[in-house]
Protein backbone atom coordinates (compact mmCIF):
# COMPACT_ATOMS: atom_id res chain seq x y z
CA UNK A 1 0.00 0.00 0.00
CA UNK A 2 2.79 2.53 0.66
CA UNK A 3 3.62 2.81 -3.59
CA UNK A 4 -0.47 3.18 -3.62
CA UNK A 5 -0.16 5.97 -1.08
CA UNK A 6 2.68 7.94 -2.85
CA UNK A 7 0.87 7.56 -5.92
CA UNK A 8 -2.07 9.38 -4.91
CA UNK A 9 0.05 11.84 -3.15
CA UNK A 10 1.85 12.55 -6.64
CA UNK A 11 -1.89 12.85 -8.51
CA UNK A 12 -2.99 15.31 -5.79
CA UNK A 13 -0.61 17.49 -6.37
CA UNK A 14 -0.38 17.26 -10.06
CA UNK A 15 -4.16 17.91 -9.56
CA UNK A 16 -3.96 20.77 -7.86
CA UNK A 17 -1.26 22.26 -10.06
CA UNK A 18 -3.07 21.61 -13.06
CA UNK A 19 -6.05 23.71 -12.40
CA UNK A 20 -7.16 27.10 -11.06
CA UNK A 21 -9.61 26.05 -8.15
CA UNK A 22 -9.06 23.58 -5.13
CA UNK A 23 -9.88 20.53 -6.32
CA UNK A 24 -7.88 17.52 -5.06
CA UNK A 25 -6.18 19.93 -1.72
CA UNK A 26 -7.89 17.65 0.83
CA UNK A 27 -6.45 14.41 -0.50
CA UNK A 28 -2.59 15.41 -0.31
CA UNK A 29 -3.05 15.27 4.02
CA UNK A 30 -5.66 11.96 4.00
CA UNK A 31 -3.08 10.63 1.60
CA UNK A 32 -0.39 11.50 3.90
CA UNK A 33 -1.53 9.89 6.95
CA UNK A 34 -2.80 6.80 5.13
CA UNK A 35 0.86 6.51 4.00
CA UNK A 36 2.12 7.29 7.73
CA UNK A 37 0.20 4.78 8.85
CA UNK A 38 0.72 2.30 6.57
CA UNK A 39 4.33 2.43 7.68
CA UNK A 40 3.11 0.74 10.84
CA UNK A 41 1.71 -2.37 8.87
CA UNK A 42 -2.08 -1.25 9.38
CA UNK A 43 -4.68 -3.40 7.56
CA UNK A 44 -5.01 -2.12 4.08
CA UNK A 45 -8.98 -1.56 4.54
CA UNK A 46 -7.95 0.82 7.88
CA UNK A 47 -5.58 2.54 5.43
CA UNK A 48 -8.08 3.12 3.47
CA UNK A 49 -10.78 3.68 6.01
CA UNK A 50 -8.55 6.39 7.30
CA UNK A 51 -7.81 8.12 4.05
CA UNK A 52 -12.02 8.06 2.97
CA UNK A 53 -12.86 10.03 6.41
CA UNK A 54 -9.89 12.43 6.84
CA UNK A 55 -10.72 13.41 3.38
CA UNK A 56 -14.03 14.23 3.52
CA UNK A 57 -13.43 15.88 6.87
CA UNK A 58 -11.45 17.75 5.29
CA UNK A 59 -13.44 18.28 2.36
CA UNK A 60 -16.59 19.61 4.16
CA UNK A 61 -14.86 21.41 7.10
CA UNK A 62 -13.01 23.53 4.55
CA UNK A 63 -14.73 23.51 1.04
CA UNK A 64 -16.66 26.40 1.90
CA UNK A 65 -13.76 28.53 3.13
CA UNK A 66 -12.66 28.12 -0.50
CA UNK A 67 -15.11 28.65 -2.46
CA UNK A 68 -15.69 31.88 -0.75
CA UNK A 69 -11.76 32.58 -1.05
CA UNK A 70 -12.50 32.01 -4.42
CA UNK A 71 -15.30 33.58 -5.25
CA UNK A 72 -14.19 36.39 -7.87
CA UNK A 73 -16.83 39.18 -8.63
CA UNK A 74 -17.45 38.78 -12.24
CA UNK A 75 -16.79 41.71 -14.39
CA UNK A 76 -18.70 43.00 -17.26
CA UNK A 77 -17.30 42.72 -20.71
CA UNK A 78 -16.62 44.82 -23.31
CA UNK A 79 -19.58 43.38 -25.06
CA UNK A 80 -21.73 43.39 -22.29
CA UNK A 81 -21.40 47.11 -21.57
CA UNK A 82 -23.64 47.80 -24.83
CA UNK A 83 -26.63 46.32 -23.32
CA UNK A 84 -28.86 49.27 -22.32
CA UNK A 85 -27.38 51.33 -25.52
CA UNK A 86 -29.22 52.84 -28.32
CA UNK A 87 -28.20 52.10 -31.74
CA UNK A 88 -29.13 52.48 -35.47
CA UNK A 89 -30.50 49.84 -37.58
CA UNK A 90 -28.47 49.98 -40.45
CA UNK A 91 -30.01 47.03 -42.49
CA UNK A 92 -33.68 45.93 -42.00
CA UNK A 93 -33.90 43.49 -38.80
CA UNK A 94 -35.63 40.17 -40.48
CA UNK A 95 -35.29 37.47 -37.91
CA UNK A 96 -36.99 34.92 -40.33
CA UNK A 97 -34.66 35.48 -42.87
CA UNK A 98 -31.78 35.75 -40.49
CA UNK A 99 -30.25 39.42 -41.33
CA UNK A 100 -30.05 42.15 -39.73
CA UNK A 101 -27.42 44.88 -38.92
CA UNK A 102 -27.32 47.84 -36.59
CA UNK A 103 -24.67 50.29 -35.63
CA UNK A 104 -23.14 51.24 -32.09
CA UNK A 105 -19.63 52.54 -30.82
CA UNK A 106 -18.58 52.75 -34.72
CA UNK A 107 -18.84 49.09 -35.43
CA UNK A 108 -21.57 47.39 -36.86
CA UNK A 109 -22.92 44.43 -34.83
CA UNK A 110 -25.42 41.65 -36.39
CA UNK A 111 -29.19 41.88 -35.08
CA UNK A 112 -32.09 39.86 -34.25
CA UNK A 113 -35.21 41.49 -33.12
CA UNK A 114 -36.30 40.58 -29.69
CA UNK A 115 -39.70 40.19 -31.12
CA UNK A 116 -39.20 37.28 -33.70
CA UNK A 117 -42.26 38.64 -35.54
CA UNK A 118 -41.41 42.02 -35.94
CA UNK A 119 -39.31 43.61 -38.91
CA UNK A 120 -37.14 46.99 -37.93
CA UNK A 121 -36.24 48.93 -40.83
CA UNK A 122 -33.14 50.97 -41.92
CA UNK A 123 -32.44 54.23 -39.68
CA UNK A 124 -35.26 53.18 -36.73
CA UNK A 125 -33.51 53.40 -33.40
CA UNK A 126 -33.03 50.47 -30.99
CA UNK A 127 -31.87 49.42 -28.05
CA UNK A 128 -29.63 46.33 -26.87
CA UNK A 129 -31.14 44.11 -24.53
CA UNK A 130 -28.95 41.28 -24.60
CA UNK A 131 -26.09 39.96 -26.25
CA UNK A 132 -26.63 36.11 -27.72
CA UNK A 133 -23.41 35.13 -28.82
CA UNK A 134 -22.30 37.64 -31.75
CA UNK A 135 -25.66 38.67 -32.29
CA UNK A 136 -26.99 41.63 -30.35
CA UNK A 137 -30.96 41.17 -29.61
CA UNK A 138 -32.56 44.56 -30.22
CA UNK A 139 -35.95 46.10 -29.07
Amino acid sequence: MLYVWIAVLVLAVITEAATSDFVAIWFFPAALISLIVSFFNAPWWVQVLLFVVVGLILVMATRPLCRKLLKVKKEPTNAESLIGKVCIVTEEIRNIDEVGEVKVGGLCWSARAEDPERVIAVGEHVTIMEIKGVKLIVK
